[in-house]
């Protein structure tokens, strides 16, 4: 159908360009006919003129270079682990079902779970704007940049339809793999009724965004808890929203082991400081020698300013977690017209750094070749054209700006300090 009404379209658009022409060419030659003098500059400038201008359309409506039948090639779904076994987790009879928390995994998340890795969708998703979307509702909210929240608009501001083929092998794909255990009821009364996660977030209810992290650490990050991506975000998140007060702390430091705590009071942190720029560039320069002989990090935790100190170890495992949750905010598609994007350079830098300092240890598999730069299913908006038309450089750099303004408002350092050893 969309061939054909592109193919409408484009004749349409052909027949009136040339019906200018056949007027303005007409009304020269009856001009000729009373008497006038015949001038080819008045009758050739109407002709070129549409003729450059069904060129123009032409090139602009043409079908995509790229066949429109090619879908992801996707590899054999994970194996999991025999030895795992599958809990109720109390979803519904639905594959992706309503867990304990409310959330819900839709067929991008999916996807990334059965083969532990993000995939450029292209072929076979459509994406479109969302005209009644309101970013104030978001975490987004407190953005104060005006470029920046219409960029951000048009990236998150969005829904994605999903082709029958692709559903179909997806949650086929995804009611195969172990499911996640059912969460302390102890925890759930704390974040129910302790906490605020009611806005909603980039794809979703926060609680989608949750369940999502929880799931994927469970099934690709066996050997550490998974409830550190459960509440990853309770002590803050990238833009001045707080699920929880600081004043709950010891609240929730009780209900968790010493490293769970530890992982999770440093998530928020640990992503200011990462996405802000000078962290992230010095351990990009580092080689893999220099990187193995990290000891220590300093940096300063999001909700109080309080200083904290991390051994490697606990560091790496931190990135490794940061690494999931970056998942979560990958384009669905076309990675290519998203160069701009913060969340997929980010995730490019940090996956190259685990695996030049050889300390990934979740399973993430990612292949940045396989982005395409399709325009077919992508949204049509002022917005997105904004995007398209802002240099990528200046877009991240507005982003790492916004990071740090959130922090200034509220008296949160971003300073940190990397430890070698022998220091």
């Amino acid at each position: 159908r969309t061939r054909r009404h592109t193919t409408s379209k484009l004749c349409g658009l052909l027949l009136l360009g040339c019906s200018e022409s056949i007027i303005w060419t007409s009304h020269s030659l009856l001009m000729t006919t009373k008497g006038d003098s015949f001038r080819w500059e008045e009758t050739a400038a109407p002709i070129i003129v549409g003729a450059v201008a069904v060129f123009c359309t032409a090139r602009i409506l043409s079908p995509s270079k790229y066949e429109r039948s090619v879908t992801p090639k996707y590899p054999a779904p994970v194996i999991f682990d025999s030895d795992t076994k599958e809990e109720d987790n109390g979803e519904s009879d639905s594959i992706g079902g309503v867990s304990q928390l409310g959330g819900t995994l839709d067929i991008r998340r999916m996807a990334q779970i059965v083969w532990a890795k993000p995939t450029d969708h292209a072929g076979e998703v459509v994406i479109l704007q969302q005209k009644d979307f309101d970013l104030d509702r978001t975490i987004y909210g407190s953005i104060t940049s005006p470029l920046i929240r219409g960029v951000q608009k048009s990236r998150v501001g969005v829904a994605l339809f999903w082709s029958d083929a692709a559903v179909t092998r997806i949650r086929e794909a995804f009611s195969r793999v172990p499911r996640a255990p059912r969460h302390d009821q102890v925890l759930i009364d704390f974040i129910r009724n302790e906490c605020d996660f009611a806005v909603e977030h980039s794809d979703g209810s926060f609680m989608d965004h949750l369940r999502f992290c929880y799931e994927y650490s469970f099934a690709h990050f066996p050997d550490k808890s998974p409830r550190v991506l459960l509440l990853h975000s309770i002590m803050g998140v990238g833009t001045n929203f707080f699920p929880m007060s600081r004043e709950k702390i010891p609240q929730l430091k009780s209900m968790l082991t010493e490293f769970e705590f530890e992982q999770i009071a440093m998530f928020p942190t640990m992503l200011r400081v990462f996405y802000h720029g000078p962290m992230r560039w010095e351990l990009d320069s580092m080689s893999r020698e220099q990187l193995r002989t990290i000891c220590s990090i300093e940096m300063y935790r999001v909700i109080d300013n309080a200083k904290i100190v991390v051994d490697a170890d606990a560091f790496w495992t931190q990135l490794n977690y940061q690494l999931i949750h970056l998942l979560d905010f990958l384009p669905a598609s076309s990675w290519k017209l998203h160069a701009g994007d913060n969340f997929l350079d980010n995730f490019v830098s940090m996956y190259s750094i685990l695996q030049r300092a050889g300390k990934m240890q979740c399973r993430i598999q990612f292949d940045s070749t396989e982005g395409t730069d399709k325009q077919d299913g992508q949204p049509a908006s002022i917005l997105r054209f904004l995007r398209g038309a802002l240099p990528s450089s200046v877009q991240l750099a507005l982003v790492r700006r916004q990071i740090e303004q959130f922090s200034t408002a509220i008296g949160h350092s971003l300073q940190y300090k990397i430890i070698l050893r022998g220091q």
